[in-house]
């Protein structure tokens, strides 16, 4: 089993993270962590663990009814400080949701995904022989959008940003569910 929690040490410091490791919201505060290199600084970033080098595996991510946020994979070694670029080619495979209605695909350059619903749980498939990680909405039982091709070129970690809570619009957690691992 892949248990998808989320790494304290590698969140930018407004971000907390709850104690069992399955949430994570903007407080615009900054809480007690020390600085380090695995953390973000200027994103508000987080990562997942354990990282994935080979094989398949799923998760699930319950964004509910946030009006923005963004997750996917990040490959090892991918930049965390300063202004980062979510691309491929930087090390991060990612869709996201901006301003309530506008999903993407961060592609190079992004791609506008048309979904027919907004999603409330998403799951995420990471193939690291077929170079695939795949998006489903888990409530319509539906694909979202597929990166292929992907270099992930060692481990790759779950990445989530919750977005900011800068008027309340955007308070609630974003919670990570428990994933399996489908096959090593």
């Amino acid at each position: 089993l892949l248990n998808v929690t989320l790494d304290a040490v590698t969140a930018r410091p407004h971000l907390e993270v709850s104690e069992d490791g399955k949430e994570v919201r903007d407080t615009r505060a900054s809480h007690d962590i020390p600085g380090g290199p695995q953390q973000f600084d200027l994103v508000g970033g987080v990562l997942g663990k354990p990282h994935i080098t080979s094989g398949r595996a799923f998760w699930v991510v319950e964004v509910g009814n946030k009006v923005g946020w963004e997750l996917g994979v990040m490959r090892d070694g991918a930049k965390r400080k300063g202004k980062v670029s979510y691309k491929p080619s930087k090390g991060y495979w990612a869709i996201v949701l901006c301003a309530q209605k506008m999903y993407r695909a961060l592609e190079d350059p992004p791609v506008q995904l048309h979904l027919e619903t907004k999603p409330w749980k998403l799951g995420v498939f990471v193939d690291c022989e077929e170079a695939l990680v795949s998006f489903y909405d888990m409530e319509a039982l539906s694909h979202i959008y597929s990166f292929t091709h992907c270099s992930f070129n060692g481990a790759i970690h779950p990445y989530f940003n919750p977005h900011p809570n800068k008027d309340g619009s955007n308070s609630n957690r974003k919670k990570v569910t428990l994933g399996n691992s489908i096959a090593n």
